[in-house]
């Protein structure tokens, strides 16, 4: 799989304490060979994310994604529940 980054995820990725950045690295690893491992919480998303998906990077913690191809992975946004979706 090879990941994309929108300027918004990598500015919030930026801005991520060392070991959240760590974590977010080791949950795309973990995307990278099984997107349907049960610790990701894989699932499609509504407006205003229509046509994205997220998975978990901990129990907060999201990494939005979009699909572009069979190899290629655009990261949009990561950031807290609150933080990506207002609640």
């Amino acid at each position: 799989m090879h990941f994309l980054h929108s300027r918004r995820f990598d500015k919030r990725f930026k801005r991520l304490p060392h070991s959240l950045q760590e974590k977010a690295i080791e949950r795309r690893a973990l995307f990278a060979r099984d997107r349907r491992h049960p610790l990701l919480d894989d699932h499609a998303l509504h407006e205003p994310y229509l046509g994205c998906r997220s998975f978990s990077v901990t129990g907060d913690m999201r990494i939005i994604y979009r699909l572009m191809s069979e190899t290629d992975c655009l990261l949009v946004d990561i950031g807290t529940h609150h933080e990506l979706y207002g609640s």
